[in-house]
């Protein structure tokens, strides 16, 4: 039956039919064919409770959150402050760039957002500066998949949900990792424009740094309301997802004057149809693990890998391996919801912290999504600055090593995830 599954969903891809239909379609042949005792409506309850979830509230909300910080000039805003801070250091716009992104992330969540946000900014700002075009496409592309670890994260929610685990020890759990991520790109931008002798901007004089902090603070409003609000008790995830929507339309309405309600209204509409698309998955994939935990898949597995894989570390490089070329095809989302209703047990047996498990899976997806042939963010790019894929993608192979260097450090050494968790919310 999962040959079958597998088989009829790649051909249901190859012809065109969209993802959420290729992965029911197979589901409902399945039961016609091996369980016709069971109504086919079953398959619609199950697509029903797998977005029937109260955390997935936050999804919307972040979505809408990162919608309105792209449109008005919040954005625009951190990268000025950024620049000021680090601008005058070799590769001084890259260094920009990363921190703008690792920044940007503490807002948003998501890549693509980012991909917008600081590219749109900092694309044009490089390239005529001097950098190298793909040198810059492959920095954007790379650094704002640092948004995937710096908490909020739609695909730590989204990790969570299927798992059981704990979101708001995911969020916190993503920091280290991110910084790491964060620090290995400036090191590399930093070296690299020593050797390549690439342009700086001059040193901002004192009163212009607080000037720009000045200018910003309200933007840098939004992570301390996402992450102060949900550790110090104030909200749930979800609650401070909406909240960051709230406060970041009174600071783009009424404080910055940079969108009017018409704007508002025309962003909550994008945000929906988007949150829609992502829903459709969710209840699609929601089906498929269902079929898959009925079938046995996910006890087969985990018998297989305590009888065969004894150390946790093998078991998690295998994963990465198997994750890092999956996320070059198939959306990350799509890959947790498929991967982990079979993964997650199989971990569990080997006593692999779910938290550092979460962190790992969102890592490799980041630099998935960010890698050729297929990675979804490179896509992005290339359909946001109007250039040819063929150009996008080289420039991003480099940043991909980088970023496996990082993914390395954070299989190898847990507490690098768990400190935060283990300090803050009592993780054993």
């Amino acid at each position: 039956m999962i040959l079958l599954l597998m088989i009829l969903a790649a051909v249901s891809l190859a012809v065109g039919i969209p993802f959420f239909a290729s992965l029911v379609a197979p589901v409902m042949v399945a039961l016609l064919l091996y369980m016709p005792d069971l109504s086919l409506t079953i398959v619609f309850h199950k697509m029903f409770n797998g977005i029937g979830q109260f955390a997935l509230l936050a999804v919307p909300f972040f979505i809408f959150a990162a919608e309105i910080v792209v449109q008005g000039t919040m954005a625009r805003r951190l990268i000025d402050f950024t620049r000021c801070l680090v601008g005058h250091l070799p590769g001084g716009l890259a260094m920009t760039t990363i921190v703008s992104c690792a920044f940007f992330g503490a807002v948003s969540g998501s890549t693509q957002a980012t991909v917008a946000a600081v590219g749109g900014l900092m694309y044009p700002a490089m390239t005529a500066s001097g950098y190298p075009r793909r040198f810059v496409l492959g920095l954007i592309v790379n650094a704002s998949d640092i948004a995937l670890l710096i908490p909020p994260s739609i695909s730590m929610i989204i990790f969570g949900v299927v798992t059981g685990s704990s979101v708001a020890s995911l969020f916190l759990g993503g920091i280290g990792p991110g910084i790491v991520l964060t620090l290995a790109f400036m090191i590399y931008a930093y070296l690299r424009a020593r050797k390549f002798n690439l342009p700086t901007t001059p040193r901002a004089p004192l009163a212009e740094v607080g000037t720009a902090f000045l200018q910003t603070i309200w933007g840098l409003g939004v992570p301390v309301i996402i992450i102060g609000g949900i550790y110090a008790g104030i909200f749930t995830p979800t609650e401070a997802a909406s909240v960051s929507v709230v406060y970041a339309i009174v600071v783009e309405v009424a404080i910055y004057r940079t969108l009017t309600w018409t704007d508002v209204y025309r962003i909550a509409a994008r945000s929906a149809t988007v949150t829609g698309v992502i829903f459709l998955v969710i209840a699609a994939a929601s089906a498929l693990t269902w079929l898959l935990i009925i079938s046995g898949l996910p006890q087969t597995l985990s018998t297989w890998v305590v009888e065969h894989i004894s150390s946790p570390i093998r078991f998690l490089l295998l994963l990465n391996g198997v994750l890092f070329i999956a996320c070059m095809f198939i959306d990350p989302i799509s890959v947790i919801l498929i991967s982990m209703p079979i993964v997650f047990p199989a971990a569990q047996a080997l006593g692999i912290d779910a938290i550092h498990l979460g962190i790992v899976v969102v890592t490799n997806i980041a630099i998935g999504s960010a890698t050729p042939p297929f990675g979804i963010d490179l896509f992005t790019a290339s359909s946001i600055f109007n250039v040819r894929f063929s150009e996008v993608a080289p420039g991003a192979i480099p940043f991909a090593g980088i970023a496996v260097i990082g993914l390395l450090i954070v299989t190898y050494f847990p507490s690098l995830t768990l400190f935060l968790p283990r300090l803050l919310m009592g993780l054993q």
